[in-house]
């Protein structure tokens, strides 16, 4: 195949949430793969550590701030010298119900995981139109099925992502721009951690003994690791992948794949 943009992997990548969890093991996957890389998140003394071990641009800001997020696309652009990957793996777990009381955690849900990529999509397409770059967004099973008791907000966001990717796949798509979102399962990340530590301690239990509760049913009976969400965005953002856009792609080991009703029934 001689298309140098279907051949091509990321050159000139921007990974924003980079300063933890996947969002590291992305950026370290793409300087591994060759590209040049600019990082974002709040956390500036993570994020530098990052920069440093990979020779990449640190650009620390609150990914929910429309003004820094222009600021960050248009510094990436001048230092890199353009944009063909951009993946957003930014996000927060905010607990919160229906109530209420609640509706600032809702609020704050929402901005840090749907209004933060949907604001960085604005930024960052003129310049992949530029490219015929691909954008990659961070969903969640919890955005296909309901999400933990007390998430509404992440619950709500990530179904907002997966609604925002597919109209950006077809707005954007005849401009030569590829755009899909990632749903993981449990990972283990720090985010994922703060969960297994409240699980843990309800049932007086170990952390890999909460991670193991929570994947009993799921078909992999683990969880991820970063790296292998990592790959899974750096395969969307790749050649490899030139005929896939508005694609949701769902990385749980199995567990979206499972009737939970069937779940007493013994295995033949």
């Amino acid at each position: 195949m001689n298309d140098p943009v279907r051949r091509r992997k990321p050159e000139l990548a921007l990974v924003t949430g980079a300063a933890g969890g996947v969002g590291s093991a992305t950026a370290r996957r793409l300087a591994e793969d060759g590209a040049k890389v600019a990082v974002t998140d709040l956390n500036a003394e993570r994020l530098k550590e990052l920069a440093d071990e990979l020779g990449a641009v640190a650009l620390p800001a609150d990914g929910t701030d429309r003004a820094a997020i222009h600021d960050v696309v248009e510094q990436a652009v001048a230092s890199l010298g353009g944009l063909d990957t951009v993946i957003a793996t930014q996000g927060a777990a905010v607990s919160g119900t229906a109530r209420p009381e609640h509706v600032e955690a809702y609020q704050r849900a929402l901005d840090v995981n749907l209004h933060g990529s949907f604001y960085l999509a604005g930024e960052a397409l003129p310049h992949l139109v530029q490219r015929q770059g691909s954008l990659v967004l961070f969903a969640s099973t919890a955005g296909l099925i309901a999400g933990p008791p007390g998430t509404v907000g992440y619950t709500a966001a990530k179904a907002g992502i997966i609604g925002i990717t597919r109209w950006l796949a077809r707005d954007y798509g005849p401009k030569g721009v590829r755009v899909n979102a990632v749903c993981p399962g449990w990972i283990r990340t720090p985010l994922g951690e703060g969960a297994m530590a409240y699980l843990a301690k309800r049932e007086g239990i170990t952390l890999d003994e909460a991670y193991a509760l929570t994947t009993k049913h799921v078909p992999l009976r683990r969880a991820a690791e970063p790296e292998e969400i990592a790959s899974v965005c750096a395969f969307l953002a790749s050649g490899d992948a030139s005929m896939v856009t508005g694609h949701v792609l769902v990385a749980d080991g199995g567990g979206a794949a499972v009737d939970s009703s069937t779940l007493e029934f013994d295995a033949p």
